[in-house]
């Protein structure tokens, strides 16, 4: 079970491609929330007003979420300052149509958003508090509760335009104050000067609800999940960030594209391309200092190479002519926090899988 996820970068846009082969989850909610000052909540009234635009229809989806159905040339993307002007990069009718006949990764819809519209997930008050409770520690902020294993490349001599791997899917267990996760992340800059941009897949009760759900994500430099402040365009006339990943039955091979950012949101990137790219898996301890899962909740090789192993593959980057490339063993770098929980092997190129590592463990105290 896996997906193949690219994260690409050019002078015109930043598009976030899922490319899907299978996936396993377990969803359970249980009740929990934030409070916030007046001020606080006066303010984010003004947001909500910015982001819920009116909808042509309102969804309400099978596993709880609502989601409004806006015209695309009204979405909250068109309030950055930056992009008021922006036209939308449509794909081709014919690609599209191709996209709604293949088998979704997603869990299945209700009903079909009307035609000009796409779907956004209704925004809440208590969204934009986990968000901001979540957003620091994401974004690599020397946070220490939170914890990396994975690959890193860097090439003085290069610039990346993008990054695209393999990744399984699993559904590690998670406390309601903890996060799991997997991603590929391309990078330029440093701390509060940088520019990134974040996807993949995470269990996050913090971030949902309270829901565990396996759901596909975007971050970006902004501090902002998903679509919770305007810069992302939603093309996609189905699926969008956050929904939720499929059930185990569900096996195929799609491409979709989701949407993208216009390169004008990531000034760092600009012509010069992204500095660092990583791919890895996250976690975030709970209060008590205890870290969760991460991957399929074992170590490297604990069964044997392959055998229950959390794992990335095909690891490649786009130049700045458009090609894609392998990376240079010589410069993978492995990154690893919590060696006691958490390990990474990287085996380098493997015929039929490309270059791969596995990564992962059990979780604990570190």
């Amino acid at each position: 079970m896996g997906i193949s996820l690219c994260v690409f970068v050019n002078f015109l846009l930043v598009v976030v491609i899922l490319n899907v082969f299978s996936m396993n989850t377990v969803n359970y909610v249980v009740e929990g929330a934030q409070s916030i000052s007046k001020e606080e909540d006066m303010e984010l009234g003004r947001q909500l007003k910015i982001l819920n635009k009116p909808p042509i229809k309102i969804i309400l989806s099978a596993w709880g979420d609502t989601y409004d159905c806006i015209n695309i040339y009204k979405q909250p993307a068109f309030d950055h300052p930056l992009l008021r002007n922006h036209k939308i990069q449509m794909k081709p009718i014919s690609e599209l149509e191709q996209d709604r006949a293949q088998t979704s990764i997603f869990r299945a819809r209700v009903e079909r958003f009307p035609e000009g519209s796409v779907p956004i997930r209704m925004t809440e008050k208590q969204d934009f508090i986990r968000a901001r409770l979540m957003s620091s520690t994401v974004s690599r902020s020397n946070d220490p509760s939170e914890y990396f294993a994975g690959m890193g490349y860097q090439n003085k001599d290069e610039k990346f335009y993008g990054a695209t791997a393999n990744m399984s899917v699993w559904q590690p267990n998670v406390t309601l104050d903890q996060y799991s996760l997997a991603e590929i992340s391309i990078r330029s800059g440093w701390n509060d000067q940088s520019t990134r941009i974040h996807a993949g897949w995470m269990v996050n009760p913090m971030l949902y609800n309270n829901d565990s759900s396996v759901r596909y994500f975007i971050y970006w430099t902004a501090g902002c999940f998903n679509m919770l402040c305007p810069g992302f365009f939603q093309v996609h006339p189905e699926y969008t960030p956050d929904m939720p990943i499929s059930d185990p039955s569900i096996y195929g091979k799609i491409l979709n594209i989701i949407g993208y950012w216009p390169a004008e949101v990531f000034p760092l990137f600009g012509s010069v391309g992204a500095k660092r790219i990583y791919w890895g898996g996250y976690s975030r301890e709970s209060e008590d200092g205890h870290a969760p899962q991460m991957g399929s909740g074992h170590f490297p090789l604990e069964y044997g190479y392959g055998k229950h192993g959390s794992y990335f593959t095909s690891m490649q980057y786009y130049n700045a002519s458009g090609f894609l490339l392998d990376p240079n063993e010589k410069l993978m770098i492995k990154v690893l926090e919590c060696k006691k929980n958490y390990d990474v092997e990287y085996f380098g190129f493997v015929e039929e899988v490309g270059h791969i590592f596995q990564y992962g463990g059990p979780g604990g105290k570190c």
